[in-house]
């Protein structure tokens, strides 16, 4: 891969995947016979509609039945930590974002190499994934397989307020003009979808500590706790632009004068995250066969174009497989080789500390 595809971030080393063999097909079929046996799988999700997305893994498979258990990230980890220490290896595989299988799974040890559960030559090929390799959030890429690479945009604006056609550059937003007209989720509130946002405002080299430390520090920046409220007071005009806005889809349905600025606004370029696009796998598996058959197919082709297509409904989901057609994306939202980006997801980038220290260090010199 030439370092030009890489303008600013480099990122994504080819390390750490399973090869295909020729014994394949052998390897599949004693797969299937054993996932038979096995009966079950469990997968421990995130709030999506991953039901859509089983049944149509048991139409293919129907001898194998999914239970999922639902739940936030905070809610499942918890809960699979306590079972493991009471002597109860109850899940085979976790399917969300990747905050929780690296901060807790990743950290406690508790997960096994994705790369020796792959069989199938198409998802073993890494030329089918984008920038031709397979995707990790973890830095053995090994454990946490990143399968769906979402554009995002956090920037919401009252449409009456605001010509997003002035907004060329995030630096834009310290003009004196916007000085008390802007509001943020509280960064320091837990559970919020800011942190890839931060990631990308103090990890992106052309804005860092020097951008966040005026934003909060000089702008008057104001706070929300909640993000119906957040995006209620951008609605009605009390505030021009909003940070972490992850609800500001609901005002915009509703027709109410609020806008997102396109990912590609902003000559700083933007970031990827997986919204619900990772797998791990637990170790001591109850149901390990089962699983390697729905791994396989949930990074196949067929199954990726069951998850974009169920998942596209709550948003613009992307996967990373370049032959899964990606008409539904718009413009903004795509990815796109040569495109200044970071990987939010990536472990060199997920840790949000540092930006919430800055943070409250410009909001205590205010006071």
């Amino acid at each position: 891969m030439s370092s030009k595809a890489l303008p600013i971030f480099l990122f994504f080393c080819c390390v750490g995947s399973g090869t295909a063999s020729g014994d394949w097909k052998r390897d599949w079929e004693k797969t299937l016979e054993a996932a038979k046996k096995d009966e079950q799988i469990t997968v421990y999700h995130t709030t999506g509609p991953f039901d859509s997305l089983f049944r149509q893994f048991q139409k293919q498979y129907p001898a194998i039945k999914v239970t999922g258990i639902t739940g936030r990230g905070n809610q499942l980890a918890p809960r699979i930590m306590a079972e493991r220490r009471a002597g109860k290896y109850l899940a085979d595989v976790y399917l969300g974002a990747v905050g929780t299988p690296f901060r807790v799974f990743y950290r406690a040890k508790i997960l096994e190499p994705i790369g020796p559960f792959l069989i199938l030559p198409e998802v073993v090929d890494r030329s089918r994934w984008f920038h031709g390799q397979h995707h990790y959030a973890d830095p053995e890429e090994r454990y946490i397989f990143i399968f769906e690479g979402s554009v995002r945009s956090d920037v919401a604006y009252n449409t009456s307020l605001v010509d997003p056609r002035e907004i060329k550059s995030y630096w834009d937003f310290l003009s004196p003009k916007w000085k008390g007209k802007l509001i943020a989720m509280d960064p320091k509130q837990g559970g919020i979808a800011s942190g890839s946002s931060l990631s990308f405002f103090y990890y992106n080299p052309e804005l860092g500590p020097g951008f966040l430390t005026r934003l909060f520090g000089e702008m008057d920046i104001a706070f929300s706790r909640d993000t119906r409220q957040l995006v209620d007071w951008l609605a009605v005009g009390k505030f021009a632009i909003a940070f972490f806005a992850t609800r500001a889809e609901d005002a915009i349905g509703k027709g109410l004068p609020v806008d997102r600025f396109l990912p590609t606004a902003f000559k700083e370029g933007l970031y990827i995250r997986p919204q619900q696009g990772s797998i791990s796998l637990l170790n001591r598996s109850p149901h390990p066969h089962a699983a390697k058959v729905l791994i396989n197919w949930l990074l196949s082709r067929e199954g990726q174009i069951h998850f974009q297509r169920i998942f596209s409904v709550q948003d613009a989901t992307t996967s990373l497989r370049e032959d899964v057609p990606k008409d539904h994306v718009p413009p903004a939202y795509r990815l796109v080789t040569g495109q200044k980006f970071l990987p939010a997801y990536r472990p060199e980038y997920i840790d949000i500390n540092p930006a919430l220290k800055v943070i409250e260090e410009a909001l205590a010199k205010k006071k």
